[in-house]
């Protein structure tokens, strides 16, 4: 099924929109998840009871360290609880949300029309898998065809029978070392790329070389690298030359965990979380470089205590602390636009 009707628009859970319309934009966050598949133990064993607890100010510190251990803090899916939160959003000149909450992560297709309707948000939501972990078994049994015909029937009718499209092909989910399954469902999502005009979002498994991996297996199967979205490039990357490669394939790069303030990274203990101050200086090497019109800047909110109800920094944090730090920092206005409203702009726009 080939369905190009929609080239030159931006697909919403509310319909389709002009570019000019996407305004600030964060590419990659989740409004409403259901993180489960990633609970696992605290660092410290004897922590273990703390695990059902729900989130309070008396345990808020050890949540922030923890913050995959804490069954209370993988869910939430309160519309209202997302109003609040993206309402926030649009007070600081947020226009966009980039929502990859995709197969295995709770997606709920009229939960985000809901919230787009009450809120004014334009949500562009996600298609395609997440990772292995968090499918059901045998999801893969029936191959590439059904993979694809899942994918590309979201983004041309709808999800089920809601009617209600998706505007982005993931986040797709490829683990370290990368499992058969997942490159099963890379290979539908890139047929359903090709096919759609859609761009594909990438979540790289949590070592620097995965990004290359990944990025040759795509370019072999004919993906349109300049309509590619290299996720969590903050976490993964760390050495400036593999950065450097990685742009140079002229992909995009999602610098996506700003305000992710816990450096013990659960999922990869052997690693690290890194700072913002971090992102900022990865952020000035791509732009000395000249990669300037391929930076993509998000939060990646998928747990509860990163909700300013929560006692987190919520969906504002780039537009009311991040951006005013980098211009202190003299990033200039015109590439500041770039990362925030001209680029998404660009990788949403079907091709």
């Amino acid at each position: 099924m080939n369905s190009k009707k929609n080239t030159g628009k931006v697909m919403t859970v509310l319909g389709s929109i002009d570019p000019s319309e996407v305004g600030n934009t964060s590419t990659h966050d989740h409004i409403i998840i259901e993180f489960e598949a990633i609970l696992n133990k605290p660092l410290n064993k004897s922590e273990i009871k703390m695990m059902d607890e729900k989130i309070s100010l008396e345990n808020l510190g050890w949540v922030r360290f923890n913050w995959s251990s804490s069954k209370d803090n993988l869910k939430y899916n309160d519309v209202n609880l997302a109003i609040h939160e993206l309402n926030h959003y649009k007070v600081a000149g947020g226009k966009t949300i980039v929502d990859v909450t995709n197969i295995g992560l709770g997606r709920n297709p009229e939960k985000l029309k809901e919230i787009s309707n009450k809120t004014g948000i334009n949500i562009v939501m996600g298609a395609g898998y997440y990772v292995e972990l968090a499918q059901h078994k045998g999801y893969a049994k029936d191959g590439i065809e059904f993979l694809y015909e899942t994918i590309i029937n979201d983004i041309n009718l709808g999800v089920g029978q809601t009617n209600i499209k998706s505007g982005i092909i993931g986040e797709v989910g490829c683990s370290w070392p990368w499992t058969n399954n997942e490159k099963l469902s890379m290979e539908a999502s890139v047929l359903a790329h090709k096919s759609s005009g859609l761009p594909l979002l990438i979540h790289p498994g949590r070592n620097q070389f995965a990004p290359l991996e990944i990025i040759k297996y795509i370019d072999d199967l004919g993906a349109d690298l300049k309509n590619v979205v290299l996720g969590h490039i903050d976490r993964t990357i760390f050495d400036f030359e593999i950065l450097k490669e990685t742009a140079e394939t002229g992909v995009f790069l999602n610098l996506d965990l700003w305000g992710h303030d816990s450096p013990f990274y659960p999922l990869a203990p052997e690693t690290y979380m890194p700072g913002d101050h971090e992102r900022i200086k990865m952020i000035e090497f791509l732009i000395d470089q000249g990669f300037e019109d391929t930076i993509l800047l998000a939060h990646d909110i998928c747990t509860k205590h990163r909700l300013k109800k929560y006692g987190g920094h919520g969906f504002d944090h780039l537009l009311t602390r991040v951006v005013p730090w980098m211009k202190n920092r003299k990033i200039e206005d015109k590439i500041i636009n770039k990362m925030m409203i001209q680029n998404p702009q660009k990788m949403l726009t079907i091709k």
